[in-house]
């Protein structure tokens, strides 16, 4: 095989005297020795291929990958090489080039047909440039070819292989036409029944979805993965879900199920649902460390302090004794919410005796304590205190200063805060709520309106979506007298999020255009949310609208 191309390099002529002393190597070793009786193993590579190696990888440390590329798949072709052909794939994913990834992982799965990994890289490629029409052959490749005790799990990996795919009706059609054979098999009913659901729900087709988890729930009572499906069902609020779920639940006993329940229970704010859960799940399962925390995290907000107290009590204990380190961060948030209880009682004092003794074995762990005690001065509005704890540790994380400012502004310390926020973004660049902090002070004070506006819309660039950044540059055009900008930005913030804070902004400027009632209703609103909100009973105090 001839390269004219690359014996033009000037590093070709070492690399072929490179090759050359490690194909007399390797005919060296071939020679037995008198000293030994092993058996010699002789290299399946020969020196042109060798060399062929060789050159592809120096053009990929030159910068040439497809010419790099080229030569390990011909080297692999020509070898029938495993190792070669998944070099040659990983090039070209690192190059971004889905067709010459496609082309090398369809040559492995030629040369192997029976190789499960390369089937695999085939069916990912294809989802990966989108060509799902194509995928059904591999995808009925690699349930067959996984081992009997393994195939409903590679059945229930496949809605994640499918995930990114734009045509999910299409993915799904292929889905359902693949697992023909494995939804009437004892062995692998309700995991495609499952992976089914999921395909469907992944295309709008929630009732299909509710239908497929019933129908694996019938093939395997016992089986978590219909039940698991018929929850995110229930948080969908498509009815009938919750039925199987609690079906599922008498038949399986499993804590594993119910701690699912209660996190969908609490995002829905269903609360009490997810109290007598807790109730149920901490008596069937008192060993359960978690559940204890939850319920008492859950009575803490509800205000049930001498319950919260006796729940959170329970889990330090049982999560003392273990070291992960998800178990660390449970017992700060336990230990926390507890310090916040004596607060509440007005033992600031013991609260932050109990914050002192947690873990502080590492640096993320210490400022894990400091933030605690911090925050918990935060909710008494002990600003000095909270500010002094900063400042004696006297230490430059940016989340760390970041704080340190917002407290020193409590304090009307502005030049200090603006400082502090300053370092900041001097050691990181893109933190994007030091801009917004900067600017919005700025704002507020109604100083330096067009340096404010610059770096609210540096903070924006970072976090486009944030609405509370979005708020502030309703709040700068506002200060500017831009008062449509100000509207088109309020509006939008209050929308993404209904905040007190955003909702007593977005009145102050319908106020300012004589839109008088709908500010009101605004603020009645940011009212219900948060009564004793600063910002906007500052606001309301100051113009004094009848609400």
């Amino acid at each position: 095989m001839k390269f004219p191309l690359f014996f033009a390099r000037p590093w070709a002529g070492p690399l072929v005297l490179l090759a050359c002393t490690m194909g007399m190597a390797s005919l060296h070793a071939q020679t037995p020795s008198a000293e030994t009786s092993e058996p010699v193993v002789n290299s399946e590579l020969t020196g042109e291929l060798l060399y062929e190696i060789l050159l592809g990888e120096l053009n990929l440390r030159h910068g040439e990958p497809g010419a790099g590329f080229s030569l390990l798949l011909d080297a692999a072709r020509r070898s029938n090489d495993v190792q070669l052909f998944a070099r040659a794939v990983d090039i070209a994913l690192q190059a971004r080039s889905g067709e010459g990834a496609l082309m090398a992982a369809r040559a492995w799965a030629q040369a192997f047909p029976q190789d499960r990994k390369a089937n695999l890289q085939v069916l990912q490629i294809l989802l990966a440039v989108n060509q799902t029409a194509e995928s059904q052959e591999f995808l009925k490749k690699e349930i067959s070819l996984a081992p009997l005790p393994e195939r409903s799990v590679a059945i229930s990996l496949i809605p994640r292989h499918y995930a990114r795919v734009t045509d999910k009706k299409l993915a799904t059609a292929i889905v359902q036409k693949t697992l023909e054979p494995y939804l009437s098999a004892k062995s692998t009913a309700a995991a495609s029944w499952t992976a089914l659901g999921r395909m469907r729900l992944a295309s709008d087709d929630p009732l299909g979805a509710l239908q497929a988890a019933q129908q694996g729930h019938s093939a395997d009572t016992q089986a978590i993965g219909p039940a698991l499906l018929a929850l995110e069902l229930v948080g969908r609020q498509i009815q009938g879900a919750e039925q199987l779920v609690t079906l599922a639940q008498r038949q399986q006993n499993s804590p594993e199920l119910a701690m699912s329940y209660v996190r969908v229970l609490i995002e829905m704010q269903r609360y009490s649902d997810a109290d007598q859960q807790l109730r149920s799940l901490t008596q069937s399962h008192p060993q359960l460390a978690e559940a204890w925390l939850i319920l008492g995290s859950l009575q803490f907000e509800q205000g049930q302090d001498a319950q919260a107290e006796s729940s959170l009590a329970k889990y330090v204990s049982m999560a003392s004794q273990e070291t992960a380190e998800n178990s660390v961060r449970g017992i700060t948030q336990a230990q926390t919410r507890r310090a916040a209880i004596l607060a509440r009682q007005g033992k600031l004092q013991e609260a932050r005796q109990l914050l002192a003794q947690l873990p502080a074995s590492n640096d993320d762990e210490l400022r894990s304590r400091w933030m605690a005690e911090v925050q918990l001065l935060r909710e008494q509005r002990q600003w000095q205190a909270a500010f002094d704890v900063l400042a004696k540790a006297n230490t430059n994380h940016p989340d760390l200063m970041y704080e340190q400012a917002m407290l020193a502004e409590k304090l009307n310390r502005l030049d200090e805060m603006e400082k502090l926020l300053l370092a900041v973004i001097e050691q990181d660049p893109e933190y994007h709520n030091a801009y917004n902090a900067l600017g919005f002070s700025l704002a507020d004070r109604k100083l330096r309106l067009p340096e404010a506006k610059a770096l609210i819309i540096k903070a924006l660039s970072f976090a486009p979506n944030d609405p509370f950044i979005t708020d502030s540059l309703g709040w700068v055009e506002f200060r500017l007298g831009n008062y449509p900008a100000a509207l088109q930005h309020l509006q939008k913030a209050y929308q993404d999020r209904p905040d007190p804070e955003i909702a007593a902004h977005l009145g102050e400027v319908l106020w300012q255009m004589n839109r008088q009632e709908e500010a009101r209703a605004v603020w009645r609103e940011g009212v219900k949310l948060a009564p004793n909100n600063e910002t906007l009973q500052d606001t309301l105090q100051r113009l004094k609208p009848k609400l």
